[in-house]
């Protein structure tokens, strides 16, 4: 029962966290020009005043219905029209509105114009007209400047030299460690050096990975060849005559010819030499190659 309950808790604060995030609340008056004398076009190739709004949400947030106005007694000035898929914002995103007094060239093009030549006063409703989600009075500002927040969603606005329409109000143009590192190595000398000691320290780490692995391999394939000939014993154990010295090989197997009744010395400091019957080293013989000896056919 409590389980139940705990979820159930849960899943109502889900929906009045997403409800929230949805709302309209969630949108911002992010930058405004009113002056637009060789700045951003409409589609219909108008230079006119334009209107950025934010949705400062994680989540995409639907405007249409709701009111934008510029004057303070007139909060139904004009209504951003339903039907239009391109009224919904997505999370962090913008739309920008026309105040061209151009209402028939669509839905962002509102019934007022701003005055370049005084301030301008900008408010956002919802839907009811009633409830205010954000408002503004931008000031005279000069030819192509925009008023609005310097990091988008932000209530600190201020005159923007460079306007951002439909576009972050903040870009980075620059990296601080990338200038850092260009500063202290101008001539990329210790670039070079970085990049070739990564190289090498991966050629490093790859064969100590594939020798460990080849030596995995040769333990497991031993171990298997000892289990089907039915070998018991560990692996060390079968590897001991691989880790025993040649020369200690060679002492055992001259005691055990001697212990056979090979050929020895008989005295001290004299070596027994047996002369052999071939004129020709045996070794490199090529007979000694062969299967079988050849016949000589008569």
């Amino acid at each position: 029962m409590i389980k139940k309950i705990i979820g159930g808790a849960l899943l109502a604060f889900g929906l009045i966290v997403g409800a929230h995030a949805q709302s309209t609340s969630s949108l911002r008056i992010n930058e405004v020009l009113t002056n637009n004398v060789s700045n951003y076009m409409d589609p219909f190739g108008n230079r006119g005043a334009w209107i950025e709004i934010y949705n400062n949400s994680a989540a995409t947030v639907q405007m249409a219905g709701c009111y934008i106005t510029n004057e303070k007694n007139n909060p139904k000035k004009y209504m951003i029209s339903k039907g239009d898929l391109r009224t919904q914002i997505g999370p962090r995103q913008v739309v920008l509105l026309w105040a061209d007094a151009l209402p028939h060239h669509g839905t962002f093009h509102t019934n007022f114009e701003l005055n370049p030549d005084k301030e301008n006063y900008i408010a956002l409703y919802d839907a009811s007209g009633k409830n205010l989600i954000d408002e503004i009075t931008v000031p005279v500002l000069d030819p192509d400047q925009s008023f609005g927040a310097p990091q988008d969603g932000s209530r600190d606005l201020k005159v923007l030299p460079h306007p951002t329409p439909e576009a972050s109000n903040f870009v980075i143009n620059n990296n601080p460690k990338v200038e850092n590192f260009a500063e202290h190595d101008p001539d990329g000398v210790g670039m070079a050096l970085t990049a070739m000691s990564v190289v090498f320290l991966a050629l490093i780490a790859l064969y100590v990975v594939f020798r460990i692995i080849g030596k995995i391999s040769v333990r497991l394939s031993t171990r298997r060849a000892m289990k089907a000939q039915g070998i018991s014993g560990k692996v060390k154990d079968a590897q001991v005559e691989n880790e025993i010295p040649g020369a200690v090989l060679a002492a055992i197997a001259m005691a055990l010819n001697e212990h056979q009744g090979g050929d020895h010395d008989y005295e001290d400091t004299v070596l027994t030499i047996h002369r052999v019957a071939r004129n020709y080293s045996p070794w490199s013989s090529k007979i000694y190659g062969l299967r079988e000896t050849p016949h000589l056919k008569k």
